[in-house]
């Protein structure tokens, strides 16, 4: 069945952009050994970093759980993605896929996103209500699936597979490596200042 809704070409740039976001955070903070080079080079820089990018990744998963319509304007989310005739043919599949994920995201992200993200709700900013806790492992179960979901659209309409795998955060290891290259450099002048000013044996010593 041929694909000539434009509107699902807009999916795959969606999916794409929301694998770059959960690349860039994966590849900088869930490898322990990078924290070492974050406490050499400016930590609460990189802490500032760690929230701005998980806060930007829970509203763009939570805009793919959108409802297809919100205050009578029309959402592009999975939900509004099953009503294209397009999809027609496999639709339950997706749906069985949008249910198994939904739960997931309304644990946790949905909550952040509405009292924290989107807006600032009192209780919470005052401290009266506590945020629930979103393992790293569900933000990244999330894009899987939600990458599967455009991945089987593909497959039934086009014959053929996408991985949504972006070599654009490939800076990211070169950006440590630097990183790492700096601390080094500066480690090398701080040994060679200290071996500089410690007195040598043939020095004398002003009586």
């Amino acid at each position: 069945m041929p694909d000539n809704n434009p509107s699902l070409e807009e999916l795959d740039l969606l999916v794409a952009e929301l694998n770059v976001q959960w690349q860039v955070f994966d590849e900088l903070f869930t490898d322990a050994n990078n924290y070492k080079l974050f406490d050499r080079t400016g930590a609460p820089f990189w802490n500032h970093l760690w929230f701005h990018l998980l806060d930007h990744l829970f509203v763009t998963v939570s805009r793919f759980f959108d409802p297809p319509k919100s205050f009578g304007k029309e959402n592009y989310s999975l939900a509004a993605i099953l009503e294209f005739q397009e999809v027609t043919s496999f639709r339950s599949d997706l749906e069985i896929l949008l249910n198994a994920m939904r739960p997931i995201w309304e644990r946790g992200i949905r909550e952040w996103r509405n009292k924290r993200v989107s807006h600032l709700d009192m209780s919470t900013i005052l401290g009266e209500h506590r945020l629930p806790d979103v393992p790293l492992s569900e933000v990244r179960e999330l894009v899987e699936k939600i990458t599967e979901f455009a991945r089987m659209i593909k497959r039934k309409l086009r014959g053929h597979d996408v991985a949504y795998q972006c070599a654009l955060t490939g800076w990211v290891p070169q950006i440590l490596q630097y990183l790492e290259l700096g601390v080094q450099k500066k480690d090398e002048k701080v040994s060679a200042l200290n071996t500089q000013s410690l007195p040598h044996e043939n020095d004398e010593v002003a009586g």
